[in-house]
């Protein structure tokens, strides 16, 4: 596996984990405006968002890597 698939593969990861953690946040209510009980976002989400864009960062970073010949 080439760095740049690695680098690709990173970013889908990253951007799969934000997306389920959107769908879950909007299943739980979080995307209804006319509430005023949107749930908090818990410890646990802050940290697979953090990750997530962790993740994402860093496959943009390998791949601007690789591409500039680099790797």
């Amino acid at each position: 596996m080439s760095l740049r698939a690695i680098a690709i593969a990173l970013m889908w990861v990253g951007v799969v984990a934000l997306l389920g953690l959107m769908v879950h946040r909007f299943t739980r209510g979080a995307w209804s405006l006319e509430d005023d009980d949107i749930p908090v976002i818990s410890t646990g989400q802050k940290l697979l968002a953090a990750l997530a864009l962790g993740l994402t960062a860093a496959g943009v970073a390998l791949f601007v890597w690789s591409w500039n010949g680099m790797g």
